[in-house]
């Protein structure tokens, strides 16, 4: 017969979790308390190399942005400015009314698209203008309606909320129907 042989889903954890010792903790806390570090690394085992005390003290937590896979990510999640994109803002900034917004950059973009046909048929090198201009167009459609995101979070959540609160009194209601139900069969008896 074969040997099984035993195999995790997920790699060994890295060797330096090994540093944690009861001994080497005691120490952390001791320096941190005295508020100085020793010069000298510290060596526990041959199998694992020598480190710095400072090393077994947890990072700080991010306070404004963090990185995954060498993309940054924003610690507060907020919708960056058009201009802040380096894109041309094709609507008012100020409080606008989306729906019409988004009317009017529709309307704009089949415009530029009708455009982009009649310059395809015309003079194919000059398409690359039209090719912007559409990109613009719909990056700020975008924007605007990621800029109605939370608001529509909100209002998916309160739709959620009622539907469960409905669910339960339905079911409060069921249940008190079936007792007064179970007590008048009892009371019959």
């Amino acid at each position: 017969m074969e040997e099984q042989v035993a195999r995790s889903a997920w790699p060994d954890p890295p060797n330096y979790y090994k540093r944690y010792t009861d001994e080497n903790l005691e120490l952390l806390n001791q320096a941190t308390k005295a508020g100085v570090f020793p010069e000298h690394p510290i060596t526990t085992t041959p199998s694992i190399p020598e480190f710095k005390l400072e090393a077994l003290e947890p990072p700080k937590p991010p306070t404004d942005e963090y990185s995954v896979f060498d993309q940054k990510w924003q610690i507060n999640d907020s919708l960056p400015t058009l201009e802040e994109l380096g894109v041309k803002q094709l609507y008012p900034g100020t409080s606008i009314d989306r729906v019409k917004e988004l009317k009017k950059l529709n309307k704009s973009l089949i415009v530029q698209f009708l455009n982009l046909l009649d310059v395809l048929v015309k003079k194919p090198d000059e398409f690359g203008v039209y090719i912007e201009n559409i990109s613009t167009i719909f990056i700020n459609m975008h924007h605007i309606l990621n800029a109605y995101r939370p608001h529509q979070a909100r209002e998916t959540l309160r739709l959620l909320m009622e539907h469960q609160l409905a669910k339960k009194r339905q079911q409060t209601a069921e249940l008190k129907a079936k007792s007064k139900e179970a007590l008048d069969f009892l009371e019959g008896l």
